[in-house]
């Protein structure tokens, strides 16, 4: 949807201020100010069903971005299902929003489907018949994908806390740079680093085989995915990634708490930068672990006890991605 030329994208949204996954995710991470107004906007109980947030990107031309981000509640809560009314209604709205905004194109979703829990075969039909009269407005309508996730709206009895809503809300935020999943070894390494960080898992790490290692976290991993957290961890290719519930329940749980988890995840995800891999991550975890854990200084004697961890590490990683790895931790403040 994000490449097509048109003046104007439709951003499915609820009525409480969050836009935690999928599509949502992406246009709070391409548009940061469309979010902060709409967050405002919410806040102020100033959105429901049946109204339009427009926000104006002052893009004059449709091949640098939309001109327009037309925010449509499709949800008054995110843990609530969508309703026809809310369509219909919301529909009426954006036909008003999109003759007072003289605009030409536009591209809209399929609007309460997916986690919104309404059936396309309904949705479609009161799109196209609400639609019908723009015979001068370029139309391009986006069908539902099949997904096997938990949507927003069916709730975990997990309890939620702070150090799980936190390293779920860190996994969705990086998800993207890591090709949408994760695979074992990155998601043991983004805890082992938000807890360096001060988040407060209580976890024990002992040196393994692919850098710092916790056999409680695995166990957490296991009962995530069993609550419709996470998925893939369990499955034979073993990639994870954070479900809508999952996602949608830690960003409730950190809006109510008011904590600085938001400034932890960005230290987070400046680490990570340029290490987005599992070969990263064993790399930064591994040299953090010698020299903070195990107290090898200086990068000569990381350099060392590196290249003799095992035969792996010692074909894997060179001397100069070693004292890279060193740098990048002491310029984080990781490493003093």
């Amino acid at each position: 949807m994000f490449a097509e030329p048109v003046e104007a994208l439709v951003n499915t949204v609820n009525c409480v201020g969050v836009m935690g996954k999928g599509v949502a995710l992406e246009f709070k991470n391409r548009w940061p100010a469309n979010f902060r107004a709409y967050k405002n906007l919410c806040d102020a109980k100033g959105l429901k069903p049946g109204q339009m947030f427009v926000f104006d990107t002052k893009e004059l031309f449709s091949s640098e971005g939309p001109r327009y981000l037309i925010n449509f509640p499709t949800k008054a809560h995110w843990r609530s299902k969508s309703k026809m009314e809310y369509i219909e209604d919301g529909l009426d709205a954006l036909v008003e929003a999109i003759r007072e905004h003289g605009i030409t194109s536009i591209a809209i979703p399929p609007l309460g489907c997916g986690n919104g829990g309404l059936d396309w075969a309904d949705v479609r039909p009161a799109i196209e018949a609400k639609l019908s009269n723009l015979h001068d407005v370029d139309i391009v309508l986006f069908a539902p994908k099949t997904a096997a996730d938990a949507p927003e709206h069916v709730h975990s009895n997990l309890p939620m806390t702070f150090p799980r809503a936190i390293l779920l809300k860190a996994l969705n935020d990086l998800e993207r740079y890591f090709d949408g999943s994760f695979d074992r070894i990155s998601l043991q390494k983004i805890a082992y680093f938000l807890q360096a960080f001060g988040v407060d898992f209580k976890l024990k790490f002992s040196r393994n085989l692919h850098g710092p290692y916790s056999e409680t976290l695995k166990l957490a991993y296991v009962a995530m995915d069993h609550h419709g957290m996470i998925d893939g961890f369990l499955d034979g290719d073993r990639q994870s990634h954070v479900t809508p519930s999952g996602c949608a329940v830690a960003n409730e749980f950190l809006n109510n708490a008011n904590r600085q988890a938001d400034v932890t995840i960005d230290r987070l995800s400046k680490l990570v930068q340029g290490y987005e891999s599992p070969y990263g991550l064993e790399l930064l975890s591994s040299v953090h672990w010698l020299a903070h854990h195990e107290g090898h200084f200086p990068v000569e004697k990381i350099i060392q006890e590196m290249l003799g961890w095992n035969e792996a590490k010692r074909s894997k990683f060179s001397e100069d991605a070693i004292r890279a790895a060193y740098n990048r931790l002491k310029e984080d403040s990781l490493l003093h």
